[in-house]
């Protein structure tokens, strides 16, 4: 093997993509100010007046700008590029991302929506927004604490998986193109042949390695300010985008790219839309992606300007979200389609029941799981020619951007609990930068577990039971919290008052549909997340998950009742303390928008339509 000069080169080019577009994008502004200073740059080094339980504190203030593409990196992660296409592949093509758009539109955008604008109006991180809304809730913000604690450990070693492929694509020929399957499972994994009579093993030193990396460069980004931060989601964010965009244009000229677009776009299997495994799979695909019931978009939201349109933002960062999961799909099955094309010019591949070589399909290619990425589209990188190593540095940079964007924003909300705690408790609060690198210190010792022999079969059981359940769980328990405590004519005064006199909304913005958004949060989005919650736990029951040994199992059970044991802590307390919501009154915001939009009494009625919705909501 010998250094590959092609893959050096595109991997500086992915590299200093983000910081040219950054660059450039300041030169605009400043020209258009007269080279004053650009926006991000004024909103990054200000502050706006917040609460944590009654005590002043100065919280760093984020720009639109910035604040969109935290968003956009958050939501647009490894699932959209992995774990989507995969799905589809599983569940027959077109009637999988049927599925998909309904749980987006019933559940998963109406439950960010929300989470948004509860972030905003309160200016607090999610347990305080929790606590502020009603102390019962604040177990439910324990919960997704520890959430944030489980999948930070776990997720970056799927990052560490894509810095190890990214090394090897710097080598010519790809160490992975004799056996990508083998190299995969031995040289990465080094995973057992089966599961009895074994644990978890020793931990692989090429992957606490990668770990270590990726941790160090989470460190760097997040230690010195939400400025630095914001530079670097330049990266994380426009480059993913752009590389996208070269993989997909590339690969759709490969051979057989066709049969893949066409099982893609073109199957339709309506008998699966009956399957409510598949829609189980498609509401936790969105969930996962968009990741309403974590919080994040609650501490996210709660640092960005009291005047910014979160309800735009959000339709913005939902359509990116998912175009991109859409388009990234051209890209596998074009390669999936490619793969199966030179699988059957070689005369297929072995039927283990007959013995005989027989023709594969794209179905059949796409439904590899967590290989799909690291061993099918791994090994189809060779169809690339002069410009494999060039191609598999892209792919394997794009995973690694996007995750890196996830676990930024879910170490941020980590570490906004810590400080918000700490300014609760008072005395002096250490260095954000200490903050941040006991965090990541703890982290990377957690997921030194997922880089054992059995670390994969152990990131899906836990992935499984906390992840999965937990965020059904959280996003059902947050529409119960919006409709008792928080209310819809709060949501909506808000959502108006805090845009009235923007330049796009001088009237202020309208909760529209009105009707679509109150019947999606008061009832689709709790019943269900409800019921699947219900159906996957039945299933479970029935028969375990997976198929891995019994303590494996009683490990996923057990962090499950963990963090159900957490939430209801909130009603607890509240029960023998007897204390209630610090919200403001309605009144006093309605008499603020009132004033804002020059009415001298009081707003006028409620249109019938919204009218009847109030009447409904109290009872």
């Amino acid at each position: 093997m010998a250094a590959s000069a092609v893959g050096i080169i595109t991997l500086f080019a992915v590299v200093l993509a983000g910081p040219l577009a950054w660059a450039v994008a300041t030169y605009v502004q400043r020209r258009r100010k007269g080279n004053g200073p650009s926006a991000d740059g004024a909103a990054e080094a200000g502050a706006s007046e917040g609460q944590v339980d009654g005590t002043a504190t100065q919280r760093e203030e984020m720009s639109g700008v910035a604040y969109t593409l935290s968003l956009l990196g958050y939501a647009i992660g490894l699932g959209n590029l992995w774990r989507f296409p995969y799905l589809v592949g599983k569940w027959g093509g077109g009637a999988f991302i049927i599925a998909y758009l309904v749980c987006l539109l019933l559940v998963a955008i109406p439950a960010y929506l929300m989470e948004m604008v509860m972030g905003q109006y309160t200016r607090k991180s999610t347990v305080g927004c929790f606590k502020m809304i009603h102390p019962r809730w604040d177990g439910l913000g324990y919960g997704q604490a520890l959430i944030l604690l489980l999948v930070m450990a776990y997720y970056n070693v799927l990052l560490a998986y894509a810095i190890i492929y990214i090394a090897g694509s710097l080598v010519d020929p790809l160490p992975w193109a004799d056996d990508s399957k083998n190299y995969f499972n031995v040289e990465v994994l080094n995973g057992y042949d089966d599961y009895v009579g074994k644990g978890l093993g020793p931990v692989q030193w090429k992957l606490a390695l990668a770990l270590l990396v990726v941790w160090l460069i989470v460190f760097a980004s997040l230690a010195f300010g939400k400025k630095i931060l914001t530079k670097v989601t330049w990266v994380t964010v426009v480059g993913p985008i752009v590389m996208l965009v070269v993989l997909v244009l590339r690969s759709v000229t490969l051979d057989g790219a066709g049969d893949g677009i066409e099982f893609y776009i073109g199957k339709f299997d309506s008998e699966v839309l009956g399957d409510l495994d598949m829609w189980a799979s498609a509401c936790s695909q969105i969930l996962f992606s968009l990741s309403p019931g974590f919080g994040t978009a609650i501490t996210m939201s709660s640092y960005t300007r009291p005047k910014e349109n979160v309800f735009r933002t959000c339709m913005v960062v939902v359509v990116c979200n998912s175009a991109f999961s859409l388009l990234g799909g051209f890209a596998i099955f074009s390669i999936v389609g490619n793969i199966t094309f030179r699988l059957n010019a070689a005369g297929g591949v072995l039927d283990e029941a007959t013995g005989a070589m027989v023709a594969t399909t794209v179905a059949e290619q796409a439904s590899a799981g967590t290989g799909l990425a690291f061993i099918a589209i791994a090994d189809g990188m060779r169809a690339f020619g002069s410009g494999t190593n060039a191609m598999s540095v892209l792919f394997f940079s794009v995973l690694l951007t996007l995750g890196l964007d996830s676990t930024f924003c879910w170490a941020e909300t980590f570490v906004c609990y810590v400080e918000d705690y700490l300014l609760v408790k008072g005395g002096n609060k250490p260095a954000h930068w200490k903050i941040v690198g006991c965090m990541c210190a703890a982290m990377y010792l957690m997921g030194l577990l997922y880089c054992t022999r059995m670390g994969i079969e152990l990131l899906d059981i836990v992935d499984h039971y906390c992840i999965t359940y937990y965020l059904l769980l959280a996003v059902a328990l947050e529409a119960f919290l919006f409709t008792w405590d928080f209310g819809w004519r709060r949501f909506v005064v808000h959502v108006k008052l805090a845009t009235l006199g923007n330049l796009r909304t001088p009237l202020g913005q309208d909760v529209i549909p009105s009707a679509f958004w109150w019947y999606a949060i008061h009832f689709t989005m709790p019943a269900c997340s409800l019921f699947l919650f219900f159906y996957i736990f039945s299933s479970d029951v029935d028969e375990p998950y997976g198929g891995y040994p019994d303590w494996l199992q009683g490990i996923g059970w057990s962090c499950l009742a963990a963090l159900l044991a957490v939430t209801p802590l909130g009603f607890v307390r509240t029960l023998k303390l007897g204390t209630g919501s610090t919200l403001p009154p309605l009144e006093q915001d309605e008499a603020a928008l009132a004033a804002a939009l020059g009415i001298t009494s009081t707003l006028p009625p409620l249109g019938q339509k919204e009218e009847s919705m109030q009447k409904e909501e109290s009872i």
